[in-house]
């Protein structure tokens, strides 16, 4: 079991056309709400505006409680909630939302396929001891603990943590772990549950440790050097069916941006060329040691560039079509989308400016 307390200096505070949000976790802790790419969120907002739009989250349930003031909430073509403060409302991302009302929230968000609940725990001077719900099937488990006023005492593991007003403590349950844990105190606090999978090979790049490069990697990198034409695809028939992850094509990218094989190549070239005509040697010999550099740049020289550079094990970077996770399907379908001339075009004319999201 692991635990985090989270306190009010690493909150992260964003702006939106409503007012403000502080974010006070998020899982996995590599991911971003404005990329779409966490299994589950909590965070604190301030409506300023009398009418605000959320922004529709088509891949997650919403749960919002009032903390302070008093909000109705319009989830147009379904249902209409008025909510007084501590009250909540389940909805669906989907929904096309908006609030009436000056009030400050606290909102958990949950990737659907997983599930997610908020209540409310009034600590006693004698503690209090609450378990998980026994019909979960999730394997892994995070309990949330948000201290709205007063103070609490919580007890897990034989270990104790007080957390005070504007402090959140979580509680992170890994498979076969059972939750228990015990409240005391006195106040308000707010108790988030979250069941869920191990989505992050789902929703984020595959972490590929590396390690040490190898005669392997060597061969791989041979490969790699020689299919960076433009028609690879028609002649290499394995590209039609193969992908390369991010991180490589990150890699081979820093290497052709400036064509930095094809100038070794052509050094090479004109090298050769400088002693023919020095030395006087004869067409035959000349056309020979093109062949030879040719050979010798394409096996050695051109590989060699790419072994500096890319990620190891690099077999483990290049991937079958059939076998991506659906982050990486969704990478793919971004890039055969991408079309890099008018993207050129479309960034030589862009206008500046500022964009808000919606919480």
């Amino acid at each position: 079991m692991k635990y985090t307390l989270c306190k009010e200096e690493s909150y992260k505070t964003s702006d939106w056309m409503g007012g403000t949000t502080k974010e006070l976790a998020i899982f996995p802790q590599s991911s971003s709400y404005l990329n779409r790419d966490f299994v589950w969120r909590l965070s604190s907002a301030v409506i300023d505006a009398e009418e605000a739009n959320f922004s529709k989250l088509p891949d997650y349930d919403r749960v919002l409680m009032v903390l302070e003031g008093e909000v109705v909430l319009s989830h147009e073509g379904e249902r209409v909630a008025r909510l007084a403060k501590l009250e909540q409302d389940r909805f669906d991302g989907a929904w096309q939302t908006k609030s009436f009302g000056k009030i400050t929230d606290y909102n958990l968000m949950v990737r659907k396929g997983n599930e997610g609940y908020l209540d409310i725990i009034f600590p006693k001077k004698e503690k209090q001891t609450y378990e998980a719900d026994e019909k979960n099937t999730k394997p892994l488990v995070t309990v949330g603990l948000f201290c709205k006023d007063g103070y609490g005492v919580v007890t897990f593991d034989d270990q104790s943590q007080m957390i005070k007003a504007g402090e959140l403590l979580t509680l992170e349950y890994e498979a076969g772990e059972s939750p228990r844990y015990s409240v005391m105190g006195e106040g308000t606090i707010i108790r988030s549950q979250v069941f869920y999978g191990d989505m992050e090979d789902q929703l984020g790049p595959e972490i590929i440790p590396e390690e040490r490069a190898t005669f392997d990697d060597f061969k791989k990198c041979v490969y790699l050097a020689n299919i960076q034409f433009r028609w690879a695809k028609y002649i290499v028939k394995s590209l039609k069916t193969t992908w390369f992850d991010e991180a490589l094509s990150r890699a081979i990218r820093k290497i052709e941006r400036f064509y930095l094989p094809f100038l070794i190549f052509i050094i090479g070239v004109v090298g050769i060329g400088l002693v023919w005509a020095q030395v006087g040697l004869s067409d035959g010999v000349f056309l020979s040691l093109i062949l030879g550099w040719l050979i010798l740049d394409s096996l050695i020289v051109s590989p060699i560039l790419y072994m500096v550079v890319v990620p190891k094990p690099v077999r483990k970077h290049i991937k079958n079509i059939d076998d991506l996770t659906p982050y990486e399907q969704k990478i793919r379908e971004n890039e055969l989308s991408y079309d890099e001339r008018t993207e050129r075009v479309l960034k030589k004319y862009k206008n500046s400016g500022k964009t808000n999201i919606n919480e």
